[in-house]
């Protein structure tokens, strides 16, 4: 045994020794705390992924919404001079809200109907020119609807302005 100024340590003094504060691990209330921030931390996270996954799809709805109204204003401005003489008159082509076709519609949500708004106005007596008007409403997750911020105005003017391609 060791001696000590005159006192000896012994093994049994040694095990009933206190461990110190630093060595005795955590409290509960700091465990507590720390449980609590750990939680907060993992919540933030979370509903930042909620948004981030909300405005992906916000933008991915409107995109393809922009781009089916630009497919739909297009396709009508690209027809021959002949067909807007015949056809773009408001009883011949009546303005007003169509299903969107369901090859077209798979980006959209499945709980409501996407719709698209085409309209032609012919300008002018005699008529001049003509306004083709496409907008784009789709369904939304709490129910309700959304459309373009602008539907898209486009001005076809009389002219055979395909003529150039002829020589392709």
């Amino acid at each position: 045994m060791k001696t000590l100024k005159g006192r000896t340590r012994g093994l049994a003094d040694a095990q009933c020794q206190k461990p110190a504060r630093a060595a005795s691990g955590f409290t509960l209330v700091e465990v507590m705390f720390a449980s609590s921030l750990g939680l907060l931390l993992f919540l933030v996270l979370f509903e930042t992924l909620l948004f981030c996954r909300r405005s992906a799809a916000n933008l991915r709805w409107q995109l393809t919404a922009d781009a089916l109204a630009f497919d739909a204003a297009w396709d009508v401005f690209n027809r021959k001079t002949e067909w807007f003489d015949l056809n773009a008159t408001p009883t011949a082509f009546p303005a007003g809200w169509q299903a969107v076709p369901p090859d077209r519609s798979s980006a959209f949500l499945r709980t409501g109907t996407p719709a698209y708004y085409l309209e032609v106005q012919p300008m002018g007596r005699p008529v001049t020119h003509w306004q083709i008007i496409a907008n784009v409403q789709w369904p939304l997750p709490n129910g309700g609807a959304r459309r373009l911020a602008q539907p898209y105005i486009l001005e076809r003017h009389r002219a055979d302005r395909n003529l150039f391609r002829s020589g392709l």
